[in-house]
């Protein structure tokens, strides 16, 4: 696993020749209990990683589509899976290996409530994405939403794999007001230089261009 800027966060990732981007996932060792974000198929080198510094207490999940490689993660460490109630109905059979249901902070387990901060995403292509701010580093996981096909650019889903994108931007500014030293992403390269200016030049983008939609209307 890469080490990163943020202490005690890792990632690993898997290139998708088809999409021409990486699919990634997260490592956060904290002392409450390790979690991993989106979780990725682990190689043997980094599950010995994993297991070197502890385990996994919780797997956090941002929506259904990221489930990836979180019934080998529970299998070998015996992880408490979390996910977003309001995209139940999309897990379907893997609902029955979720344990928590969240649609607040406070519900989730591993005494997460005092280092992470839920924003629940909604207009994408699940009806609620979770977005996770890591509070002692200050780091912003969005899973889906947003994503990074081109090194240093960050973009929506595609228009016709959103449910409503201005009701999405709309959640996606009420960001703005973290502090970012690093964006971290589900789908796409991540950003830890400049991740603040990076994010509010994007919320600029997409407020640009909601205005011009209105005004050709």
């Amino acid at each position: 696993m890469k080490d990163t800027i943020l202490d005690g966060v890792h990632g690993w990732s898997a290139f998708q020749p088809d999409r021409r981007i990486d699919f990634c996932a997260w490592f956060w060792r904290r002392p409450g209990g390790n979690v991993m974000f989106d979780p990725l198929p682990l190689d043997e080198s980094n599950a010995r990683f994993v297991e070197a510094a502890g385990g996994v207490a919780c797997v956090l999940l941002t929506n259904a589509d990221h489930w990836r490689g979180t019934s080998a993660v529970v299998d070998r460490f015996g992880a408490k899976v979390c996910a977003p109630s309001g995209d139940r109905e999309r897990f379907e059979a893997r609902a029955e290996r979720v344990d928590v249901w969240f649609d607040s902070v406070a519900q989730l387990p591993c005494g997460l409530a005092g280092d992470l901060e839920l924003r629940l995403l909604h207009g994408g292509k699940s009806p609620v994405e979770a977005a996770f701010w890591l509070k002692p580093v200050r780091g912003l996981y969005l899973g889906d939403a947003v994503r990074s096909h081109v090194s240093g650019v960050l973009r929506l889903l595609p228009d016709d794999k959103l449910a409503d994108r201005a009701r999405l931007c709309a959640d996606l500014a009420t960001l703005r007001d973290l502090n970012l030293q690093a964006l971290l992403l589900g789908d796409g390269d991540s950003f830890f230089c400049g991740a603040r200016g990076a994010f509010l030049a994007f919320l600029r983008e997409l407020e640009s261009a909601a205005l011009a939609s209105r005004s050709t209307r």
